[in-house]
């Protein structure tokens, strides 16, 4: 021992000699060459349960980033994908009756009229899900619009969030009403709705609303997607930069007459009267199927009920059979339906 000791004192006595004569830049550089970073390698074992929490963790990230495993270095977390240019729709429903005398809806806008029947917004996304019966749309509702609430039955705009504090606290609850955050942990997938479980599939899932359920006989769940042409990019801003639910805000029927759109009421399937706008390049009447969560979203599947035109000399939306359908040419493009690519250009987004 007493020889290993004076080894190490010799040593460090001539690290310190040789320091001495390099300089402290020289000497930090001859250390760093000469003298290895040792790092400990976990053992077999330890590197499994590494790997196997590094999956838990990149599992639960609400933002679906990479964890590195222990031991090893970051991983760039790829970046989002450029925008695409997708069809732009619009989606139209009625507010059922026991909303529209709530003061949050009152008024109909910033000129103090009647409290609207119908709502109208713009929907972030929508797509075909499937090709043969049923035919099914998925469609994306924003949680702080008046049309997601009218559309699913929601009394509020701060009931039926997720279980994620990051995303329910973010969302603007409905002027005037306290928040009535519920919880879906513990539910499924699928959640409640005010239209009532026998209208909508998954609905017993759901915790019971606070109130009566609405039918489909009010209207409640169902709706029509409208396709919108070119020449209407500039109701984006009026039917998609604010809620019904907003104080102050703008009477979007009156806005869009202004703009030359004037809402019509046309007749749908089961008895609904539904306001759409003129001139659109489609328009698909639809029902509620299951609704599951999508952040600050409720995505929606609907069930295809019914696909129409614009009829110039009936002023109204003419609804096409199967085969028509099938037969419409020339396909819908750019040239004959609103991409988000248009209003990208011109500055709308």
């Amino acid at each position: 021992m007493t020889t290993f000791i004076h080894i190490i004192l010799a040593s460090l006595s001539l690290v310190i000699h040789v320091g001495s004569h390099l300089g402290a830049h020289g000497f930090a550089n001859t250390i760093s060459q000469s003298i290895p970073l040792i790092v400990p390698h976990p053992s077999p074992s330890s590197s499994r349960r590494s790997s196997s929490s590094a999956k838990a963790l990149a599992a639960s990230s609400p933002r679906g980033d990479v964890v590195p495993a222990l031991g090893t270095t970051a991983v760039n977390v790829p970046q989002p994908p450029p925008p695409l240019s997708m069809p732009v729709w619009s989606l139209s429903c009625k507010v059922p009756f026991r909303m529209i005398g709530r003061s949050a809806v009152g008024g109909g806008g910033g000129d103090g009229g009647p409290p609207p029947s119908s709502t109208m917004n713009i929907v972030t996304f929508a797509t075909p899900v499937s090709t043969s019966s049923p035919r099914l749309f998925a469609v994306s509702l924003y949680k702080a619009s008046l049309t997601r609430c009218a559309f699913l039955g929601v009394p509020t705009s701060g009931d039926e969030y997720n279980d994620m504090p990051s995303i329910s606290s973010s969302i603007t609850t409905t002027a005037g009403f306290a928040p009535g955050v519920r919880r879906r942990a513990d539910m499924g997938e699928a959640g409640m709705l005010g239209c009532g479980s026998s209208f909508v599939e998954g609905a017993s899932g759901w915790r019971s609303a606070r109130r009566g359920a609405g039918s489909a006989s009010s209207g409640c769940g169902m709706g029509v997607l409208q396709l919108l042409s070119p020449n209407q990019a500039r109701l984006v801003p009026i039917l998609g930069k604010s809620t019904g639910w907003d104080v102050g805000r703008t009477n979007k029927r009156e806005e869009c007459a202004a703009s030359g759109y004037e809402w019509t009421t046309v007749d749908g399937s089961e008895g609904i009267h539904l306001d759409v706008l003129p001139n659109c390049a489609l328009y698909v009447q639809m029902k509620v199927k299951r609704v599951t969560d999508g952040g600050d979203h409720d995505v929606a599947i609907c069930e295809v009920i019914g696909t129409g035109i614009w009829d110039d000399a009936k002023k109204g939306v003419r609804w096409l059979s199967d085969d028509d359908v099938n037969s419409l040419r020339p396909a819908l493009d750019n040239t004959s339906a609103l991409y988000s690519g248009q209003l990208r250009d011109e500055g709308i987004i």
